[in-house]
């Protein structure tokens, strides 16, 4: 048996990323539970923003904006740059986080978030209540002490990265569980 809630906008688990748009020098957090790859070639990500916010201008004044991934060291402030507009305050200074510059773009990366990817923004549309911004990954960086072979991005240890994921719906914080398979093989048992 199932209960039916007609529709909903529940889906999880998503990972928490904080988007950055601005400058070294006037930078903004946004948090982001809508944030998924949509393309492998190029590598293209998508996020969607309320239209009503101070970031969506921002990303389309800007024309890039960096996508930086959450830990559950940092969920207090992740959910601070969430709740807060960067109309009224500098979230950066506010919540202790650290702006780095990136390599391509101008907008920030953040220090503590352990990989951080730089975008530049290649379509937006209007949808609903919400604009969904695409963005092609054009850097990438990863705290080499996650990696097992510096020259493998796919060695990542996840248990060490830590990343706080957002159970939208229940609107609850978890952190990933133990390694139960591996994707793309343990299918092949059903061949």
């Amino acid at each position: 048996m199932k209960t039916n809630f007609g529709p909903s906008k529940i889906l999880f688990p998503s990972p928490v990323a904080l988007v950055v748009t601005g400058t070294m020098n006037e930078a903004n957090i946004a948090t982001i539970a809508w944030a998924s790859l949509l393309t492998s070639k190029p590598p293209t990500l998508g996020i969607s923003v309320g239209q009503k916010g101070f970031t969506g201008e921002a990303i389309k004044n800007n024309n890039n904006f960096s996508v930086n991934i959450a830990t559950a060291d940092i969920m207090t402030e992740a959910d601070f740059c969430g709740i807060t507009t960067g109309k009224e305050i500098d979230k950066f200074e506010r919540s202790g986080l650290t702006k780095m510059p990136s390599n391509v773009i101008e907008s920030p990366i953040i220090r503590e978030c352990p990989l951080n990817l730089e975008c530049k923004l290649t379509d937006w549309r209007i949808i609903g209540q919400t604009i969904h911004f695409v963005g092609e990954i054009i850097e990438t960086h990863v705290d080499t002490k996650l990696l097992g072979d510096t020259a493998d991005l796919g060695s990542i240890d996840i248990a060490a990265l830590n990343p706080l994921i957002y159970f939208g719906g229940v609107r609850e914080y978890r952190n990933v569980g133990d390694k139960i398979g591996d994707a793309y093989q343990i299918g092949k048992k059903l061949r």
